[in-house]
Parts: C-alpha cells; structure tokens; sequence
C-alpha cells in the first residue's frame, strides 16, 4: 500500500513564492519527471494562506527519501522560492477501510 507525503515549506514571502514559482515552471517539471521517473504516483502544491504544503503519493518512504536526497533542481526550487530552513516532512501509511475514494 502506498504512503502519502506532506511536506510543510515555510516561506519567506507567499505572494513572492508563488510569482516565483509561476516564473520558474521548468524547474518544477524537471523535479516532476524525476519523481515519476521513481514511481510517484501523486504531487498536489496547497496553501494554508501562509506557507506552501506539498502532498505526495509515493510507493513506500524509501522512495521519496531517494526522490528528495536525488532531485537535482530541488535546491534550486527551495531556494528560490524562498523557503526557510527545512521542509517539515511527515509520512503516512495508507490504510485499506471502507468509504475511501
């Protein structure tokens, strides 16, 4: 069963984040390929109004830890969109009940 990913990036400036990202697309389409290129099977980018949250879909943990430690844009993307020190990363199992969709 697959593990989902969230992943909280503290900014320094939304609004800048965010023209930045919009401004930079093809760094994170490389860092897109590279992550499907692995098996990742979902990646949806989430404001709460403050920070960014990443939510991912991967087969299992060990295979984020190798798409985050090998994505070679990755750096340049936490960098440029101005995130504060490290990401606040938690992974979670799926669970097989009744009512998912």
């Amino acid at each position: 069963m697959s593990v989902f990913v969230i992943a909280r990036l503290t900014v320094a400036d939304l609004g800048k984040a965010l023209e930045w990202g919009k401004a930079n697309g093809d760094i994170a389409e490389d860092i897109t390929a590279y992550g499907k290129s692995l098996g990742q099977q979902g990646h949806r980018m989430l404001t709460d109004g403050k920070d960014l949250v990443a939510i991912d879909e991967w087969p299992d943990a060990e295979t984020f830890n190798k798409f985050f430690a090998g994505a070679a844009r990755m750096g340049e993307f936490l960098s440029g969109a101005g995130v504060v020190g490290e990401p606040e990363v938690t992974v979670l199992d799926a669970v097989d009940v009744a009512g998912q969709f």
